[in-house]
């Protein structure tokens, strides 16, 4: 209870009685003790996950600061107050418009916590990484507000482990670009031994069985000649097949354009899909690498049509604006969740969605797929030429 009083005094100054009043405080005691307990449950968490909290009193422009915060440079440690201006300072130059379009988006409730990295000045001169989260925690009756209370969170280390994998993983896709173009040149040799040494030698085996064949030959001789012959032919065609399969001829003799065009005429005609092709002839500035690349994009996409899209028409367009190269792949088949396929790996050899949108970020493009289910599918590959 809080009892307070006044006295009551005669002519003479003598007191002669008070007039008071007696307060009931348990329910202001008993609040003050929630507060108090509240209190210490937060000073807890955050000295257990974060560097320090601060307390910005956006009327006054001061910032309260606990013991644990990040030291400002030229100012004792403790807890302090100090200037929100002079705290600015300590924000990276390169980072504080960003600091500021965040705390705006959140005061003026366009954000439902403030939020933000950057880069502070530390007590030693250098910059660390720190992750800031504040919320508002008071407004007058319109709405304004008054102050917001945050935490400073130093992420140093995180940013280091992360920028670390990163630069792992662009050696990973510059050494994936690398072994697909190697690949790719491996593929071309042994397609040529096929074709130079292997079909030749087929050649010549089956002219000199029809030379036995037209000698006049007795018995069952020309009968069994015939049939190796007929052997024969199918190995050669088998052969030309396989060369074909291992690297395209018609991509290192003609080009891109042609060889697309060769692609889907023989996708075509292996399956129930109509091809079109539309091109603007062979880039001039093209280069060998970048046109294998780009073939074997296409032709997984192509292949995938044939495989899974069940389409009945599927069309290719390969055109060049502003100095890049854009390739359009699409179909009007059963399509599918193209946001679910792009993560996938592809396991079974093939170049697979997740290696050709690696494959375009390496040389400078990109590479986006559309689909949904019932309204197929339409790839787009845009790099840059040269």
């Amino acid at each position: 209870m809080l009892a307070q009083a006044l006295p009551e005094r005669d002519t003479r100054g003598r007191i002669s009685g008070f007039v008071g009043a007696v307060t009931d405080l348990s329910r202001h005691i008993e609040v003050q003790k929630e507060l108090r307990a509240n209190r210490e449950r937060v000073e807890l968490a955050l000295m257990a996950n974060t560097e320090g909290c601060w307390d910005w009193d956006i009327a006054t422009g001061g910032v309260h600061l606990s013991q644990r915060g990040i030291p400002v440079p030229g100012c004792p440690p403790g807890e302090l107050e100090y200037p929100a201006r002079a705290l600015t300072q300590r924000i990276h130059p390169e980072d504080r418009a960003r600091v500021r379009d965040c705390m705006v988006a959140h005061l003026e409730g366009r954000a439902p916590l403030y939020e933000c990295e950057h880069r502070l000045l530390t007590d030693s001169g250098t910059w660390r990484w720190n992750l800031q989260r504040g919320r508002v925690v008071e407004r007058d009756a319109a709405g304004k507000p008054l102050r917001v209370v945050g935490v400073d969170i130093d992420i140093e280390a995180r940013k280091q482990a992360d920028a670390e994998i990163e630069h792992r993983s662009e050696q990973l896709r510059r050494l994936a670009l690398q072994l697909a173009l190697a690949q790719e040149y491996e593929r071309r040799r042994i397609a040529a031994g096929l074709h130079d040494e292997v079909g030749q030698i087929l050649a010549v085996a089956r002219a000199k069985l029809g030379q036995l064949i037209e000698s006049g030959a007795h018995g069952d001789v020309p009968g069994r000649a015939g049939e190796i012959r007929a052997l024969m032919d199918r190995a050669i065609g088998e052969t030309r097949v396989l060369t074909f399969e291992l690297s395209s001829p018609v991509l290192h003799e003609l080009g891109l354009a042609a060889a697309v065009e060769s692609l889907c005429e023989r996708l075509g005609n292996e399956s129930s899909v109509c091809f079109r092709v539309e091109t603007d002839g062979e880039p001039e500035s093209l280069g060998a690498d970048l046109r294998i690349l780009l073939y074997r994009a296409v032709r997984e996409l192509c292949r995938n049509v044939v495989r899974h899209a069940r389409a009945p028409r599927a069309a290719v367009r390969i055109h060049t604006e502003e100095g890049r190269i854009r390739i359009v792949v699409a179909d009007d088949g059963e399509g599918f969740d193209a946001s679910a396929h792009a993560r996938r790996f592809d396991t079974t050899g093939g170049f697979g969605l997740v290696a050709i949108r690696e494959m375009c970020a390496q040389v400078g493009g990109r590479f986006e797929i559309e689909s949904a289910p019932g309204k197929g599918a339409r790839a787009v590959l845009s790099v840059p030429l040269g």
